[in-house]
């Protein structure tokens, strides 16, 4: 295998014009978002790491696709070309004539994850019209030639293919159908399953042909497995009653919950779930529980971010932010 380096010229198309945007307040001291994660979130390369000011914390390909995803939200040509560059230089490997992105950086890692291939796909693709590139159309094909050729069980998409073994997964995990996925689309059936109590299985596994459940449930999986299904057309009745009547109740909501009895099994709340819980009152017309979602997370954020905040609930509160 070897990295898939972009020649000078390229990189220097991907670079695009020095255009400055995106001009989103990431704390109380005024920083743009940008300015935040150049300080705190980035190697001496550019490349994003887990946690602040943590550069041996991990490099993951999903940092890299929420990042661009802000930067296309917030119109910032030049830093989206930044990480674009980043993308093809750093995590693309080249092999057998494909190229795949692994799921984090580091020497033995063989194994890409589907959400984050979706995410920085579409990323791309909307750059490209968004920021008249051509070439991040090439890359994000890259990227889709391998999940539509060798990512799939059955003709249903699964979670990874490891390029170590030359094999496909054997599951599906359901919070990463979202609606952004262009390759074999007919996965998203995989969604229309039968409500058996408050919460949805986790993931679907091939070799035993079933639903899986966990004991705790991640409420960022719930709550993405129900925006998925509402994307899909498909209505949550027996979730949407409990979340309706927990955040009723409660006013917050916990990072994880215990299955059978819908009781907090943790005390932590999370910045990205109250991005994924306003996402979803936003899409089934709750819109008094989705502005209480925003207000609890800036009481939970406070003024000065980073803090030790994970850069998944770092820039999924920023995209909320943004958005209000």
């Amino acid at each position: 295998m070897k990295r898939l380096y972009a020649s000078k010229s390229v990189v220097l198309a991907l670079l695009g014009s020095m255009v400055l945007g995106g001009c989103s307040m990431a704390n109380g001291q005024g920083n743009t978002v940008q300015e935040t994660v150049e300080s705190h979130y980035v190697n001496d390369e550019g490349v994003i790491h887990a946690y602040p000011d943590k550069p041996d914390s991990e490099y993951l390909s999903e940092s890299l696709g929420l990042y661009m995803e802000y930067l296309l939200k917030v119109g910032d040509e030049k830093n989206f070309a930044e990480q674009a560059a980043i993308l093809k230089e750093r995590f693309l490997i080249e092999t057998g004539g494909e190229a795949f992105v692994p799921w984090r950086l580091y020497e033995e890692a063989n194994v890409n994850a589907l959400i984050d291939d979706v995410r920085i796909s579409a990323a791309l693709d909307k750059g490209a019209e968004q920021f008249s590139e051509p070439a991040y159309l090439e890359i994000s094909k890259h990227i889709l030639s391998v999940i539509e050729s060798r990512q799939h069980q059955q003709g249903t998409v699964v979670d990874y293919y490891d390029w170590s073994f030359q094999l496909a997964g054997n599951r599906l995990t359901l919070s990463y159908l979202i609606s952004d996925m262009k390759v074999l689309p007919e996965s998203y059936a995989m969604l229309d399953l039968e409500e058996t109590g408050i919460f949805f299985p986790e993931y679907y596994d091939f070799e035993k042909q079933q639903y899986i459940k966990s004991e705790e449930v991640h409420m960022i999986d719930q709550l993405l497995i129900a925006i998925n299904r509402f994307d899909q057309g498909m209505e949550s009745p027996e979730f949407k009653n409990w979340l309706i009547g927990e955040w009723g109740k409660e006013g917050r909501l916990a990072g994880r919950y215990e299955r059978e009895s819908g009781n907090a099994a943790v005390d932590y709340e999370s910045l990205a779930v109250y991005y994924y819980l306003w996402q979803y009152f936003e899409r089934v017309g709750h819109e008094e529980f989705s502005k209480q979602a925003v207000e609890r997370a800036e009481s939970l954020a406070g003024e000065e971010l980073p803090g030790e905040l994970h850069f998944f609930d770092f820039i999924h509160y920023q995209m909320m932010m943004h958005e209000q």
